[in-house]
């Protein structure tokens, strides 16, 4: 009799998972992360806390804004370690590959770069070209989680693994979409979500590829709609102004001593003319004197 109830009961919980809706479970999602308003009127963030690479912890910033504006910062050995992208163009700066100056991505990278959104992809998906299925459920460390399937309007897919209790992400799994990783995939883990304002917000995140971490960061502090210009995330140009003046110094050196070399030349033309001239005077000179003789 045991063995019967413990099967029903399987069961119902079996329809009950199974027989939602991908919408269904969507609106579950957006009422547990704070609500669809509440992210559309978010247009800025700011995290700082700590990111552990290969053993090693170090301080980091991030920076986000409408429409997909982002700014990493990670400080190395008193070294800045910059990865960007301005909304045009995905740039970085790492003095650890042997130069401190900014460097720009390929135009794959950047167009990569410019399909991640910084609204929730979620969000209003199929006014954005998207569309969504429920794949079911599937077990992720232990938790039981419903698996939806994202493809973008590029065609890019995202699957996403809710917490069944909870209705927010566990963990997502990308595709790595340019560079010599194409491809891959990469999960991303969530965990330690706090609600920040009315957003609620995971402040743990790691991330593996082929079952190894290879990045997870914690956040200290969150700040919402922070005032973030447009110009942080552009790809620098002199700005240095130490830097600039010294590469104009350089520059006006380089055409000084391009006009001092023009001016020797032609100054040396002349000498070498005046003295062929003379030494013509003085041949006709000379056979004159052989004449007249």
């Amino acid at each position: 009799m045991k063995k019967i109830i413990s099967l029903i009961v399987f069961i119902s919980l079996f329809l009950t998972v199974n027989g939602q809706t991908a919408d269904e479970v969507l609106a579950g999602y957006y009422e547990n992360i704070g609500g669809v308003e509440a992210w559309k009127n978010l247009h800025s963030m700011k995290m700082t806390g700590t990111s552990s690479m290969q053993g090693m912890e170090f301080p980091i910033t991030i920076y986000m804004k409408r429409p997909n504006l982002e700014k990493v910062e990670v400080e190395v050995q008193g070294m800045q370690i910059i990865q960007a992208f301005d909304g045009a163009t995905a740039w970085s700066v790492n003095p650890f590959q042997g130069s401190p100056d900014p460097s720009k991505a390929d135009q794959e990278t950047s167009d990569d770069a410019a399909n991640k959104r910084f609204e929730d992809e979620l969000i209003d998906y199929a006014e954005k070209g998207h569309s969504v299925e429920l794949l079911g459920s599937e077990e992720i460390e232990g938790t039981e989680t419903h698996k939806l399937k994202l493809t973008k309007s590029s065609g890019d897919e995202v699957i996403y693994f809710l917490d069944t209790e909870h209705n927010i992400p566990l963990m997502v799994r990308s595709f790595v979409g340019a560079g010599p990783m194409k491809g891959q995939a990469v999960e991303t883990y969530f965990s330690d979500y706090e609600m920040v304002s009315e957003i609620m917000i995971p402040m743990s995140i790691t991330q593996k590829m082929n079952g190894t971490a290879f990045m997870s960061g914690t956040m200290d502090n969150v700040e919402l709609n922070v005032d973030l210009s447009d110009d942080m995330f552009e790809f620098p140009v002199n700005d240095d102004p130490a830097k600039a003046n010294e590469n104009v110094e350089k520059i006006a050196q380089k055409e000084t001593v391009k006009e001092v070399k023009k001016e020797s030349k032609e100054e040396i033309k002349e000498e070498v003319k005046e003295m062929k001239s003379v030494k013509k005077k003085k041949v006709k000179k000379g056979k004159k004197q052989k004449t007249l003789e």
